[in-house]
């Protein structure tokens, strides 16, 4: 789980590089593994860079972000991303933050510049506009993600932390990481409904965390209708709401755009009311299939499983 400190750091670095009167590195953590580096080159363009021993892949070409392959005189290989549209500052802190945290645990050195460079690309797909607005399906998904933050993460968490705690936008394999360690996969079904669809088998896999699966209950309505909400409503909710909070804000603003959310674009079509949503504590016995309880050889799995009985929370 990635703490507000720690979103704030990069930042923090390339402010006090900006001040130095020529391009300058720091290291952006003791503790990391990987020679990572926060770099800054005068005028106004922020960078990371990884020093490694292999030469890495041929890098792809983007248009706001560029990537530098270089061999150094002591025969090691640095590979540099650093932004070349500086509106998209929010943006690129962010890949520059998944990137370090990506790589702080089970990533050699070997390995190391393949890793990064997979999730530029990662960030490229997420990043793509979305020219026919969100599905049904996707857009019920996203509204259930945004109730479980808007319901019970931010009084919780307060907006801050329960921003930066929705991961799932971001490729992860759960929907929300918590600070305490806690690990939430959302779901969104109907009222009645008693299965859902789990798509991999890291879904239902913390990895060692605890982990809670949370059926977001929803019943078709009217616009009109008593406690009827759109996406396009909720989102507008949710941004009054971390008005007096500009960092989390911004980053709400940034995973929008990560699912493909476009303002423009979508619509209230859609209206839903919340009937309840349930928690269901994902251990040895719930329903799952993970990579450690398939056959060997068998890497991947969509799958339905029936919900077990629960107690309702909102």
């Amino acid at each position: 789980m990635i703490s507000p400190t720690m979103m704030t750091r990069i930042e923090e670095i390339w402010s006090a590089l900006r001040r130095e009167a020529v391009g300058a590195q720091r290291r952006v953590d003791a503790t990391h593994p990987l020679d990572l580096y926060a770099d800054y080159e005068q005028p106004d363009r922020p960078g990371l860079v990884l020093f490694c021993e292999l030469r890495p892949n041929d890098p792809p070409s983007l248009k706001a972000i560029g990537i530098e392959r270089r061999q150094r005189h002591d025969g090691r290989w640095s590979l540099r991303i650093f932004l070349s549209e500086p509106r998209l500052l929010p943006v690129f802190a962010e890949l520059c933050r998944d990137i370090i945290e990506f790589t702080r645990n089970g990533v050699d050195e070997a390995r190391a510049s393949g890793i990064v460079l997979s999730r530029i690309e990662r960030w490229r797909n997420l990043m793509q506009a979305q020219s026919a607005g969100l599905s049904r399906s996707e857009l019920r998904g996203l509204m259930g993600e945004l109730l479980v933050l808007e319901t019970q993460l931010l009084p919780e968490l307060g907006p801050d932390r329960a921003v930066f705690a929705w991961t799932g936008p971001l490729g992860t394999s759960q929907d929300f990481r918590l600070p305490d360690g806690l690990k939430i996969e959302v779901k969104t079904l109907d009222r009645d409904a008693n299965s859902v669809r789990i798509n991999g088998l890291g879904q239902l896999d913390g990895g060692g965390d605890p982990l809670e699966l949370r059926a977001v209950r929803l019943e078709d309505t009217g616009l009109n209708a008593d406690g009827a909400v759109t996406a396009s409503r909720l989102i507008a909710r949710l941004r009054e709401r971390l008005i007096d909070a500009p960092a989390a804000l911004q980053n709400f603003e940034n995973l929008l755009r990560f699912v493909g959310w476009d303002d423009a674009k979508e619509t209230d079509a859609i209206a839903v009311r919340l009937s309840r949503i349930d928690h269901h504590k994902v251990d040895a016995a719930f329903p799952r299939l993970t990579g450690a309880s398939v056959p060997v050889g068998v890497t991947s799995a969509e799958y339905t499983i029936v919900l077990p009985p629960v107690r309702a929370t909102i």
